[in-house]
């Protein structure tokens, strides 16, 4: 349902129904009841939200709130093998949600600057008692936890403000702010598996010509030089590998758009 309210703010609603077919996993098998597959998962998904052109539209405000509500989700997990201990598996978890909200904001305050700012917040929940075993063999009830790698906050605002050198040549500055929260790598809560909040700051600086058609660009990304993990993972019973982010980087970049 979609009401233009006036030509430049909408409002809407939706409710949708959706299917993500029964798989098998891709794991380093060793016996036969690792590659068990997953049944078909199911989400009855709810939207609300709105699209605002403010301030003869230097700033477009879009926002919206949902509410995911899932029927055997499938997630990875552990068995455990009397001998080997926890192997990796495929498995549903019977009921599950995910509800929350987000906020983006364009704006051009100024001839040549452009700000981008944007906000996800994300609250996953396994509804009622599941108990599986962690990492650790441990057999645990797992009811009430949040999905892996899926932080409750994610944050980004961009900022890039071009103006003219010359006749022939115009010049640029510009960043940008990325934050995640913090998170967990697999289910059971295992420190071992916690990914710690970032945040993370680049910058750069060039010259194009007009309408960008050759543009250079210097860049630094990660200027903190922050040390920072994506994902954590246990591929077999005796290694957990954490993987990192790029440290700070530098760059200079040509381009030629045609």
């Amino acid at each position: 349902m979609n009401w233009q309210v006036t030509p430049t703010a909408l409002l809407y609603a939706n409710v949708s129904k959706g299917y993500k077919s029964g798989a098998f996993p891709t794991v380093g098998a060793t016996f036969a009841i690792q590659l068990h597959p997953a049944t078909q998962e199911s989400v009855l998904a709810y939207e609300a939200g709105f699209k605002l052109g403010l301030f003869n539209r230097t700033l477009q405000l879009n926002g919206a709130v949902f509410y995911y509500d899932y029927r055997d989700k499938q997630l990875r997990g552990r068995i455990v093998d009397p001998i080997l201990g926890p192997q990796n598996a495929f498995f549903n978890v019977p009921r599950s949600r995910v509800a929350g909200a987000e906020l983006q904001a364009s704006m051009r305050p100024l001839n040549g600057l452009n700000i981008n700012v944007g906000a996800t917040y994300i609250s996953s929940k396994i509804l009622g008692s599941f108990i599986n075993y962690n990492a650790a063999a441990q057999r645990v009830e797992m009811g009430g936890e949040a999905f892996p790698l899926t932080p409750d906050w994610q944050i980004n605002g961009d900022a890039d403000y071009e103006f003219p050198l010359s006749g022939s040549l115009n010049g640029f500055l510009g960043g940008g702010v990325t934050y995640q929260a913090a998170t967990n790598g697999g289910l059971g809560n295992l420190a071992l598996f916690k990914i710690d909040a970032y945040a993370l700051v680049d910058l750069r600086a060039g010259i194009a010509t007009p309408g960008g058609k050759w543009r250079l660009t210097a860049y630094v990304r990660n200027l903190t030089d922050k040390f920072y993990s994506t994902v954590v993972t246990q591929p077999g019973p005796d290694a957990v590998i954490r993987y990192t982010g790029q440290p700070r980087t530098f760059g200079l970049t040509l381009s030629y758009r045609y």
